[in-house]
């Protein structure tokens, strides 16, 4: 179990700790599907200092801090390999294929939703099988549509239409696939004009299944048989069990805030 970047711990954090996700980052989302920040959000600085090694064929698993009842919408995960040192990887010109997708439900339930109310805060995708082994860098993302068509009183500051929130992280894949699929650069991912975008998620009467945004979802072309392996919990620090202690402490306290605040724009209808 890989820490994340925490943006408000460790971007005030000399020297950078070593993470698996780009630093910087922002709790805001992006608004424009021309803009660079499509890739890897609004600021993707430091790069990775570390790298998650995945087998092909083996889940992954993403642990959000409390998101928002009222930012209903899809899950995404995507890949793109790259070649040579992360640090001088230039994440608009990787090629990204989608190998992860949940939006909502026969029942009309959101995957957003159940990342609140069934999964703790976490969301699970599997590294096709049949994967080429190699470095690569996953972008997992949310597309809130609350605004997609309009937004509520109180909030007509924000522009309408959706809103992106999404994260890249640094992984090595190892395996004996073959595969290399054909991906997509962000931006240019996505279109403007998709149905998906323009969807109500608050009319129970929106036609369902709902019109997936994007490229098609990647399939493996094998399954793959895989032992689970023991957990290990890589330490935030480097420092020891105190200091880690320390960094939990602080970061309770930072994720108590932050859930106020989201509470207060779910409350408000932001």
């Amino acid at each position: 179990s890989y820490p994340g970047w925490d943006i408000f711990l460790d971007s005030y954090t000399s020297p950078a700790p070593a993470r698996i996700a780009y630093g910087g980052g922002q709790t805001g989302p992006v608004f424009d599907l021309k803009s660079k920040a499509m890739a890897c959000g609004q600021t993707h600085n430091p790069a990775p200092g570390a790298v998650a090694e995945v087998r092909a064929g083996s889940n992954v698993t993403f642990h959000w801090s409390r998101w928002l009842y009222s930012h209903k919408g899809p899950i995404t995960a995507f890949m793109a390999p790259y070649d040579g040192p992360i640090s001088k990887v230039d994440v608009n010109k990787l090629e990204f294929f989608k190998i992860g997708e949940e939006a909502v439900d026969s029942q009309g339930v959101w995957a957003t939703t159940k990342l609140l109310d069934s999964t703790n805060g976490t969301w699970t995708t599997t590294i096709p099988a049949d994967i080429k082994p190699g470095n690569y860098v996953i972008r997992h993302e949310i597309i809130a549509l609350h605004f997609a068509l309009h937004t509520n009183p109180g909030f007509e500051w924000s522009p309408i239409g959706p809103q992106f929130y999404m994260t890249c992280f640094n992984f090595k894949v190892t395996g004996s696939g073959t595969a290399t699929p054909k991906g997509v650069t962000f931006p240019g991912g996505y279109a403007k004009e998709e149905d998906g975008f323009k969807y109500d998620v608050f009319n129970t009467k929106t036609v369902l299944p709902y019109p997936p945004v994007g490229p098609a979802l990647y399939k493996s072309s094998v399954n793959a048989q895989l032992t689970p392996k023991e957990l290990v919990m890589i330490s935030p620090t480097g420092k020891g069990e105190a200091a880690d202690a320390t960094y939990f402490k602080n970061q309770e306290t930072v994720l108590k805030a932050q859930s106020a605040t989201t509470e207060a724009f779910d409350a408000a209808g932001g």
